[in-house]
């Protein structure tokens, strides 16, 4: 069973959610203890586990600085909230997609983080889009015109400059980085 701390001082936005998280089987709602995954309706976070923001958009920025696994809008619905609980809990960061581009653009006009334009060519981006689609590397030679074996050599260079043990590990590492959005 999945523990989920709820951290949430809007009233009526904490009834809404543990209502939610009543109703499924699996989720186990508590307030103190050793959750799994925390939501919460407030910066600061206070745990060292899955956090999600329930918020706008331009919080985004401070809830993954602050170690944040996410931020969903308050009127987040059902199926919404649960896949998230299960993105997070599985070390996904999460957010509407709407709120992705805001925090991108906010990102990149802060001058501290690292720079992660020339992490990847142009093409090995276009490789690694496929990649998160499940394409194999026949179909990715396919749809990019390339051989084969150009394409496997792609794979190959995406991997260790993401130091990724496979082909699903190099996918998972870009969504970390923030390359590719799911």
């Amino acid at each position: 069973m999945r523990k989920v701390a709820l951290q949430i001082d809007d009233a009526s936005l904490l009834d809404r959610i543990a209502t939610i998280l009543a109703e499924e089987d699996g989720i186990g709602a508590l307030h103190p203890g050793s959750p799994d995954v925390v939501i919460t309706d407030h910066l600061p976070f206070s745990e060292k586990v899955p956090t999600i923001l329930l918020g706008d958009s331009l919080s985004g920025t401070e809830a993954l600085k602050a170690g944040g696994s996410g931020i969903l809008p308050r009127d987040v619905a059902v199926s919404d909230l649960l896949l998230a609980l299960e993105a997070v809990d599985r070390g996904f960061v999460i957010m509407p997609r709407g709120a992705a581009g805001i925090i991108r653009d906010q990102a990149s006009h802060d001058p501290s983080d690292p720079p992660r334009d020339d992490l990847l060519t142009a093409r090995e981006l276009e490789v690694l889009r496929l990649l998160a689609e499940g394409a194999s590397n026949k179909l990715i030679a396919r749809r990019l015109g390339i051989s084969f074996h150009t394409a496997k050599f792609h794979v190959a260079s995406i991997a260790a400059k993401l130091d990724a043990t496979g082909r699903t590990d190099a996918v998972a590492q870009a969504i970390r980085l923030g390359l590719i959005m799911l």
